[in-house]
């Protein structure tokens, strides 16, 4: 039997299914040392065992069951939120208790938060979903369709994690939960000539002052395909100067896998530098105002975006946008470099750019280069 961090409740795991049972230790009305099973749920054990030593003559699976009903009826999301915290969020990395944490603060608990669990039903769910698929007043949609599926997720593992501990006796209302479909075809409206121009201006930046530099490679790494959070967030520890690579590592990665790209010549260099120039921070790109990554650098590149003739409604995310479609329709490579390239986890979302490994990113990113004369 091993012990809990609750006194008096100790538990044994079955070499069969590998799934913990509860006991309880204690002393009845007549001095008498007792033993009871309290089931695989350690905090409905803990609940059960406060009722015990109470009162060691209680029906317990009877009074507990209508306690528990009773108690359930009134229990807050909030409340039940929280213990859902301590327990499930110890199974996942330290970016997805960051991630996930901040989906719950900011868009999920301050709608059901202050609701009683019971009367949270599938249409108030779909309801929320639906808002936040709602336009602004300039034509944008509220939160993201991939936000959207997360807070979808989120939602339903919560009610899947009261299910598991007995508290949930009907059906999880947010399995049915749909996501309006959508087209993330992203059609590329500049030419050949200003694209080329644009990126000269990005490689052209003085990078003479230091934080200049660092921003400039910054957009490099996304013309070379990268998303802006893996760019601002990439670690001297994922080079690998040997092997001529990088890695983003499936904890940064959307589809939660690991993808190695060779690196240029000029990415090579720029590396080493920085990693002489570099103290004891593991991340590249450190803001010396907060010694930590780069939340943004929007003022630096509006003013490239400007100076190059370019929308200011161009994001960094659209250099993605501009490898793809480029690469398919001007190129010709096939999809499945390109993937590689981008990163995607199936070449079917590489398809939107139609009108295998490391390596393909490389040489889909020389022909890029070769064509714009860079």
């Amino acid at each position: 039997m091993i012990k809990t961090s609750h006194k008096g409740i100790f538990y044994t795991v079955s070499k069969v299914t590998n799934k913990k049972t509860y006991y309880g230790r204690y002393t009845d009305n007549k001095g008498k040392q007792k033993k009871v099973n309290l089931g695989n749920s350690l905090t409905i054990a803990a609940k059960k065992f406060e009722l015990i030593k109470k009162d060691s003559n209680i029906d317990i699976e009877n009074h507990f069951s209508k306690k528990l009903d009773n108690a359930f009826s009134e229990m807050l999301f909030i409340n039940a939120y929280n213990n859902y915290e301590k327990v499930e969020f110890k199974k996942w990395s330290e970016h997805e208790q960051v991630t996930k944490k901040s989906r719950f603060r900011k868009w999920i608990l301050p709608v059901f938060g202050s609701k009683k669990i019971h009367k949270i039903n599938y249409s108030d769910i779909q309801n929320f979903i639906n808002y936040l698929d709602e336009q602004n007043s300039l034509g944008a949609i509220k939160c993201a369709r991939k936000t959207q599926e997360n807070i979808k997720s989120s939602i339903q593992s919560f009610f899947t994690f009261l299910k598991k501990e007995g508290l949930l006796k009907r059906d999880n209302p947010a399995q049915h939960v749909t996501i309006k479909p959508y087209d993330n075809h992203v059609p590329m409206t500049l030419t050949i000539e200003q694209i080329t121009f644009f990126y000269k201006n990005i490689f052209d930046i003085d990078i003479s002052n230091l934080e200049n530099r660092k921003k400039r490679l910054m957009l490099i790494l996304m013309i070379h395909g990268r998303r802006w959070g893996e760019a601002k967030n990439l670690c001297f520890s994922e080079i690998d100067f040997v092997k001529n690579n990088y890695i983003i590592p499936s904890h940064k990665s959307k589809d939660k896998k690991t993808h190695y790209h060779q690196m240029t010549n000029l990415l090579r260099n720029e590396f080493l530098e920085f990693k002489n120039l570099s103290k004891e921070n593991d991340f590249i790109f450190i803001n010396p105002k907060t010694n930590k990554p780069y939340e943004t650098i929007s003022k630096f590149f509006k003013k490239i975006k400007i100076d190059s003739n370019i929308p200011t409604s161009f994001r960094c995310q659209d250099f993605r946008h501009v490898v793809g479609t480029v690469a398919r329709n001007s190129l010709g490579l096939p999809l499945e470099d390109i993937r590689d390239v981008l990163g995607h986890g199936s070449v079917k979302t590489t398809e939107i750019y139609s009108d295998k490994d490391s390596h393909n990113s490389k040489i889909v990113i020389n022909k890029l280069f070769e064509l714009f004369d860079l």
